[in-house]
């Protein structure tokens, strides 16, 4: 039975590098003494200097007795962006201090600064920021924040560990949520290549009346209430609200090979969430089926921020399974329980044609009462793999296979749109905008 790790001191003091070569120069004065007895008086002298000041250095030292940390991190963490953590030394009193932080992340994370460094003034506070991207959902611990010390001497360093450690949770991307509802609230969702969407569009449910706008289309017109006016009136349409979606996300064999840093299932997930939110926000009733071999989970379509909830901690706990999908238990249990038409959006991914024969055989009755869109993400390393200049003939073969994939891949999705089904083929990093975009656009042309 091995032991326990023993815990790391809270202080510890060591020398510096400064210091060590000051010793190592004494040491020099002391190996001349064979050609002159007074090269050993200057070795001792010099030693005995440099001792009294790594003492007053050591005095001074006690300063950083009288800092305080903290840790600051926007919780909880999104999946595979870069979130900000703030970390703020105080110094409430002694003489001033630089410091070199070290924050204990959780193994896997990404960060882009490993060591940060401030100066601390009598008083004042020293805030320092850096990112955390993390690569896997689930919940974690972080650990301590390590802080070494030097004063103006810079003869002995102080290293001080801050227990800052807290439980952190990774959940699917919220970040592009909240990124949405403040562009949303400026009217620049352009920037997140978002298509504007008024409320008042081309949708099936009638708004109000106005007077007649040149390029307003003839349909648009009310006849009667002109006449009344004497002057053109058109009617005026918002996008339907109270509609029904169900996402339904493919957590099987396929889904768990990994592109570029995330799963494909990491980026359905992050799709997935924002798709939840966005159609939160057009009022719709959403929902969630998570599947594999069984179904793993059901959540009947719903509205609120509470429903937003329940869908965040559902794809905060899924994870790939090495197991085939089974399709017709996923369609069976949509057909049962949801009667009334609803956009269905399924995130899976199509190798070749056989693949999309398993949804084909099973999906037919499934879209009398319902639109399906299939979303699947596209392999991007084929497409580079396409355009390099091949450089052997070994690259010619793996080009070959390449576009053999690809083709298998095309013909798929033309065997699903054949039968009725929207299809999206997206690259993973711009999977969550294009599901978005499609989502809209379904809504748009009133397809429900």
């Amino acid at each position: 039975m091995s032991a326990a790790p023993r815990p790391q001191p809270a202080r510890r003091l060591f020398f510096s590098l400064r210091l060590a070569l000051l010793f190592g120069l004494g040491g020099v004065w002391l190996a001349l003494t064979p050609l002159w007895i007074g090269f050993f008086w200057l070795g001792v002298f010099y030693n005995l200097a440099l001792a009294a000041l790594g003492a007053t250095d050591a005095w001074l030292l006690r300063a950083a007795d009288r800092v305080s940390a903290r840790r600051e991190l926007e919780l909880p963490l999104s999946l595979g962006r870069p979130n900000r953590v703030v970390l703020t030394l105080t110094h409430h009193g002694g003489f001033p201090l630089q410091a070199e932080l070290r924050d204990e992340f959780p193994p896997g994370f990404k960060t882009d600064a490993r060591r940060l460094s401030a100066q601390l003034s009598l008083g004042q506070k020293a805030e320092c920021a850096y990112h955390l991207t993390p690569l896997q959902r689930g919940s974690y611990r972080s650990g301590a924040l390590v802080v070494r010390f030097t004063g103006r001497l810079r003869l002995l360093v102080l290293q001080r560990r801050f227990p800052l450690e807290t439980q952190v949770k990774v959940y699917p991307n919220i970040l592009e949520t909240k990124k949405h509802r403040l562009l949303a609230q400026r009217h620049q969702l352009t920037q997140m290549g978002l298509r504007p969407v008024r409320r008042r569009g081309t949708g099936l449910e009638f708004e109000s009346l106005r007077h007649y706008v040149p390029g307003d289309p003839p349909s648009r017109l009310d006849w009667k209430a002109s006449a009344r006016c004497r002057t053109l009136i058109s009617r005026q349409y918002q996008l339907e609200r109270n509609q029904r979606l169900l996402i339904l996300l493919d957590t099987g064999r396929t889904m768990a090979s990994r592109g570029m840093e995330l799963s494909k299932l990491d980026y359905a997930v992050n799709a997935a969430m924002l798709l939840a939110y966005v159609a939160t926000q057009q009022e719709d009733r959403v929902g969630l089926l998570t599947f594999a071999d069984d179904i793993q989970s059901y959540l009947a379509p719903g509205k609120g921020s509470g429903q937003l909830k329940q869908v965040m901690e559902l794809l905060y706990r899924l994870q790939p399974r090495p197991i085939e999908s089974d399709y017709r238990r996923a369609f069976l249990t949509v057909a049962q329980r949801l009667r009334q038409r609803s956009l269905l959006v399924l995130f899976t991914d199509l190798i070749d044609p056989d693949s999309s024969k398993r949804i084909i055989s099973q999906i037919t009755p499934l879209l009398r009462n319902h639109l399906l869109l299939c979303v699947v993400l596209s392999d991007y390393e084929w497409g580079d793999l396409i355009r390099a200049v091949p450089q052997e003939s070994g690259d010619l073969y793996r080009q070959a296979v390449a576009i053999s994939i690809l083709e298998d891949r095309k013909k798929a999705l033309a065997m699903l749109a054949a039968r009725g089904v929207l299809t999206l083929d997206a690259a993973p990093a711009d999977l969550s905008v294009a599901t978005i975009n499609r989502y809209l656009k379904v809504k748009r042309a009133a397809l429900l």
